[in-house]
C-alpha cells in the first residue's frame, strides 16, 4: 500500500477535527447503550471464575455488602497478576460494567483479576458529583483504598500493578482517586468523564488513558458552566488532564505526528486515497466524513490484545488519537470519537471501538511508583 503523503495526513486530520468540534458545540445530548467488545488475536483460556471474600476489616464494616463481586484469571496464570477496579456510571452498579465491558474476556486472555464494586445510592463521591454520594460527602476514595488492600491481602494481586477504570461518574472517581494517592496506582483509563476536584496534585506520575465522545452532551467534550442533570460545572477533558500531563511531564500535543487517526481497534488508519475537502457546513451533525480508505498499512502494531485476525480491518477511522512522548515512563493518550454520545463506546457498528481491549494494552505496562496501601 502506497504511504501517504505528510500532506495528505494532516488534510484528514484537519478534516476530522472539524467534524470532531461540531459536534461538540452542538452539544447534542444523550446516552448511548453500553456494550462490550471483544477484538485481537485471542488464545481461548478456561473461563473466569467468581469467588466472595470475607473478613473483618474496613471493606466489611463499610456496610456495602458482601461477597465482593471479583473475576479472577483462569488456574496456572502466572502470580502475582495484575488488579482492574471496574467503576460504574450513575444510577448503575457493578452488574452493569460486569456485563458490558468485557472485562471478563481480559480477565481470561490477559490473565488478570477485576473487581466490580458498587457505589453507595449507586454514585460514587468525585468531588463535586455525584448525587448522594456528593450530598453525603461519602468516603469513596478511603473505601476503594481497603478493598485493594483486602483483595491484595486474600488474593495474589501485584500491588504495583493496580489499575482503575471508569465511565462517566465512575471515571470521575478514578480522576479523584489518582489526584490524591496517584502514587499507588499504575494508571487510570476514564471514559465520557471529568475531574471534578479542584485540588489535584498527583504524588507520582501514573499512565492515564481518556475515551471520549465528540457528540458527548451529558459530559461535554469541552466542558460546561453548569450541568443541570449532575448539578454541577463539568470541567472540560484537555483541563481535566492537565495535572496529570504536568506530573509525567508530557507536553501539550502541538506537533503533526502527536495527532493521528486509528481504526476501530486503536492502529493508525492510513488513507489510499487523499480524502475530500469538506468544510464545517457541509458536514451533518453527530457524522463523521468518509473518505476513500483502506485497512491499516501491513507491519502496523496491534493495538488491541483482543481481536480475531479474520475479521476484516475496520475500513474508516474511528478516533483522533492524541499522544506526545513523556519525560518520565508513564504515558497519557487521549481517543477521541467524533460522533460517539455519553456511554461506553459500541461494540459493533461502523464506529465500534474496542474499549477494552484498547485500554489494557495502554495500562498493562505500566507499574505505580510504590506499593498500594496497608490499611
Amino acid at each position: 500500500m502506497a504511504t501517504v503523503p505528510a500532506v495528505r495526513r494532516r488534510r484528514v486530520i484537519a478534516v476530522w477535527l472539524l467534524a470532531f468540534l461540531l459536534p461538540v458545540l452542538l452539544a447534542v445530548t444523550g446516552c448511548s447503550g453500553l456494550s462490550g467488545t471483544r477484538r485481537g488475536n485471542v488464545v481461548p483460556g478456561a473461563a473466569p471464575t467468581a469467588t466472595p471474600t470475607a473478613g473483618p476489616d474496613a471493606f466489611e464494616r463499610s456496610g456495602r455488602g458482601t461477597p465482593i463481586r471479583i473475576t479472577l484469571p483462569p488456574p496456572g496464570t502466572p502470580r502475582p497478576y495484575p488488579l482492574i477496579v471496574a467503576l460504574h456510571s450513575l444510577h448503575y452498579d457493578g452488574t452493569d460494567p460486569k456485563g458490558h465491558w468485557d472485562l471478563d474476556g481480559l480477565a481470561r486472555t490477559a490473565g488478570l483479576a477485576v473487581v466490580y464494586p458498587d457505589g453507595i445510592g449507586k454514585a460514587w463521591n468525585a468531588g463535586t458529583c455525584c448525587d448522594t454520594a456528593k450530598i453525603n460527602n461519602t468516603d469513596d476514595v478511603g473505601w476503594l483504598r481497603a478493598l485493594i488492600a483486602h483483595l491484595s491481602e486474600n488474593y495474589p494481586i501485584d500491588r504495583t500493578r493496580v489499575s482503575l477504570i471508569g465511565l462517566s461518574n465512575g471515571g470521575m472517581l478514578a480522576y479523584r482517586y489518582a489526584c490524591e494517592h496517584g502514587d499507588e496506582l499504575a494508571g487510570i483509563a476514564v471514559v465520557a468523564a471529568s475531574r471534578q476536584v479542584a485540588q489535584c496534585q498527583p504524588a507520582a506520575p501514573l499512565t492515564v488513558v481518556v475515551v471520549h465522545g465528540g457528540a458527548d452532551g451529558h459530559v461535554p467534550y469541552l466542558g460546561s458552566p453548569w450541568s443541570p442533570v449532575l448539578q454541577t460545572a463539568i470541567t472540560p477533558v484537555e483541563e481535566s488532564m492537565a495535572p496529570f500531563r504536568a506530573v509525567d511531564q508530557c507536553p501539550l500535543p502541538s506537533q503533526p505526528g502527536d495527532t493521528i487517526l486509528t481504526d476501530s481497534t486503536g492502529v493508525p488508519w492510513h488513507a489510499e486515497q487523499p480524502p475530500v475537502a469538506l468544510s464545517v457546513g457541509q458536514l451533518p451533525a453527530g457524522q463523521l466524513p468518509a473518505p476513500g480508505a483502506a485497512p491499516s498499512s501491513p507491519g502496523a502494531p496491534v493495538s488491541d490484545g483482543l481481536a480475531d485476525p479474520a475479521e476484516p480491518a475496520t475500513t474508516a477511522p474511528v478516533a483522533v488519537r492524541r499522544e506526545t512522548r513523556c519525560a518520565s515512563s508513564a504515558r497519557v493518550v487521549q481517543f477521541l470519537l467524533p460522533s460517539m454520545a455519553h456511554g461506553w463506546p459500541p461494540a459493533a457498528g461502523p464506529n465500534s471501538f474496542a474499549t477494552s481491549g484498547v485500554i489494557w494494552n495502554l495500562l498493562a505496562p505500566a507499574r505505580s511508583a510504590r506499593p498500594g496501601p496497608r490499611m
